[in-house]
This record gives structure tokens, C-alpha cells and sequence, in this order.
């Protein structure tokens, strides 16, 4: 029986509860900028200054076989910025040569431009349903996620002898 209490008291590794909650974190932010750009987002030409594709699985379902890596630059007001984005895709341009030029639509917020994806990657004509609704999905599952782990994360450290 004594075992049982002092395995309740235990508190979780605080680095694991770190980890977990940064996690969560990133998920609510990139899913809600997929919609922040989708809804309030302005376009831009952006320049590629990096391009790379790999193949993963030339079995996989349609936009999954490849994993493409693109970094880019753009300019708002006179300042510029640089982004760059990692997707699943088929996608299979050649990769950047030397002193080679890409042009790519970039979505940003126009309020904080450091926020941006390429704008194949928020419109949600493109994502469809289905994209839409795994964004909408992430949101609700790591707040899900936070609302289990709210005990947890505001529980105090048992003293000694209690």
C-alpha cells in the first residue's frame, strides 16, 4: 500500500514535461499560422535560395513519396526576410544550380512578415478538406493534450514525510 502512495506522489521528469510542452507548442503555432496566412495572409514573389527533394518511398500515396526542402528570401517594405519550408510531396523540380534563380509565391502576415510559407502550402483550396481538417484537428488535439496535462504540470512537489 505504501508503494502505491509514494508511486502517486512521484512527479513526472520535469525535462520530459519540458519536451512535451514545447511539442504541443509547436503544433498549436504552425497550425495556426497555416490559417493566419490562409485568412489574413498577403502574397508576395519571393526568390528560392535553396532547393532540395529526396525520395522516401516511391510506393507512397499521391503528394507523399518525396520530402522537398526549399529556403527563400522576399521583401517587405524595403526589408527583407528569409524562410523556409520542409513538406511531403511529389514534387521533383532539379536542384538549385550555381547563381540559378526560382521565383516562388510567398504568403506572410502583413502585421509580422516573419511569419510566411510558400503559398501552395496555405491556401486552402489547395489543402482541401482534408487538409483543413487535420490543421483544425492539431489544434484541438494539443489543447486536448494541455488540458490533461494541466494537473500535472501545476502540481506541487511532495515535501518529505508527506
Amino acid at each position: 500500500m505504501k508503494a502505491n502512495v509514494q508511486a502517486r506522489d512521484e512527479r513526472t521528469n520535469p525535462v520530459i514535461l519540458v519536451i512535451i510542452v514545447v511539442c504541443l507548442l509547436y503544433a498549436i503555432f504552425n497550425s495556426l499560422s497555416i490559417f493566419a496566412l490562409g485568412l489574413f495572409g498577403e502574397t508576395t514573389v519571393g526568390t528560392l535560395t535553396s532547393y532540395s527533394n529526396r525520395i522516401d518511398d516511391s510506393r507512397a500515396p499521391s503528394n507523399e513519396s518525396r520530402t522537398v526542402t526549399k529556403g527563400y528570401r522576399f521583401s517587405v517594405g524595403g526589408i527583407e526576410y528569409k524562410g523556409h519550408s520542409t513538406y511531403r510531396s511529389d514534387e521533383a523540380w532539379p536542384n538549385l544550380k550555381e547563381g540559378e534563380r526560382r521565383m516562388e509565391l510567398i504568403s506572410y502576415l502583413p502585421f509580422f512578415p516573419r511569419v510566411n510559407k510558400p503559398t501552395h502550402l496555405v491556401d486552402f483550396s489547395e489543402l482541401g478538406v482534408a487538409g483543413v481538417f487535420h490543421y483544425s484537428v492539431a489544434i484541438l488535439g494539443a489543447v486536448g493534450l494541455f488540458w490533461l496535462l494541466r494537473r500535472e504540470i501545476w502540481r506541487k512537489k511532495p515535501r518529505n514525510g508527506e
